[in-house]
């Protein structure tokens, strides 16, 4: 097998694996990032209960929702402390203190390299069939 040969063949085999498992990938990491719905950043306060400190927010029909704030972010506050509140459109008692759009992101991500390289793959294999 010469080179020619050898290079025709691994490069058919990284398109066919990129663009497959690229789009698979891909859309995975759009279906994570769907699931688990729209997050809102709101104002929070940190806030004594009868079951420990806890953050209370608004939502946008203005109910009160409230969480454990048992984060590392949010343990050592004391109350009244305002702390920024990402809430779960869907699920508005869910909260986090830390930005959750990350949500699918490495699935997305490596979707798109592997779709990228078998992009370049299938361009290299159209070119080697001319050379």
């Amino acid at each position: 097998m010469d080179t020619h040969a050898l290079t025709s063949l691994i490069s058919e085999v990284l398109s066919i694996v990129g663009l497959v498992l690229g789009v698979i990938l891909y859309l995975a990491g759009m279906f994570v990032r769907g699931i688990k719905g729209g997050w809102i950043l709101t104002d929070g306060v940190i806030a004594t209960s009868g079951t420990g400190t806890v953050i209370r927010w608004f939502d946008r029909d203005g109910e009160v929702h409230e969480c454990p704030a048992t984060t590392h972010e949010t343990s050592e506050l004391p109350a009244g402390e305002d702390v920024p509140v990402w809430f779960n459109s869907r699920t508005p008692s869910r909260c986090h203190t830390h930005s959750p759009e990350s949500a699918g992101r490495a699935l997305r991500l490596t979707g798109l390299i592997l779709l990228g390289t078998g992009v370049a793959a299938a361009v290299v294999g159209v070119v080697l069939m001319f050379v």
